[in-house]
């Protein structure tokens, strides 16, 4: 097969069951962006049972050329295209090293992220777009049911 690999469309919480190297397609919440790395941290609260939302540390040194700001403030949504990558674990959160989202941030204690998967990974983006105005609920369930419907022809093969 000639050309790049597909990526394969996941929830942020299905990253860490998956194979080290896979290219894969999240969307996710900005909850902090740490300068002296690279890295953002991203959050999905899905699925909802859980007790924490499921976060995952992304390396966007390779497109710091291409972000904008808004990009990086906490609380956007962004589609993420990379790798998955094995990883160990993500050392405290430095309040020099973060990046406040307003002005006003910038007075307030910075926040861990909540939630550390079983698997340490990170994802190294290759492409990361704004998800724009998007019905978090509305995605959930399409993407949801489109994998319903890989495994089932998956399983008929």
């Amino acid at each position: 097969m000639n050309g790049p690999r597909p990526t394969t469309r996941v929830f942020l919480s299905d990253l860490s069951s998956l194979q080290a190297d896979s290219k894969i397609r999240f969307l996710g919440c900005v909850t902090h962006y740490t300068i002296t790395t690279g890295h953002l941290i991203l959050e999905h609260n899905y699925p909802r049972s859980k007790t924490a939302p499921s976060s995952v540390s992304v390396d966007i040194n390779a497109l710091l050329e291409d972000l904008t700001a808004e990009e990086l403030c906490v609380g956007t949504w962004l589609n993420v295209v990379g790798y998955v990558r094995e990883s160990e674990p993500v050392p405290p959160l430095s309040p020099q090293s973060s990046f406040p989202s307003t002005p006003g941030d910038a007075n307030r204690p910075n926040q861990r992220p909540s939630a550390i998967p079983p698997r340490p990974v990170y994802v190294e983006a290759i492409m990361v777009f704004p998800a724009g105005a998007i019905s978090i609920g509305e995605y959930e369930r399409i993407l949801c049911n489109s994998q319903h419907v890989e495994r089932m022809i998956q399983f008929t093969h």
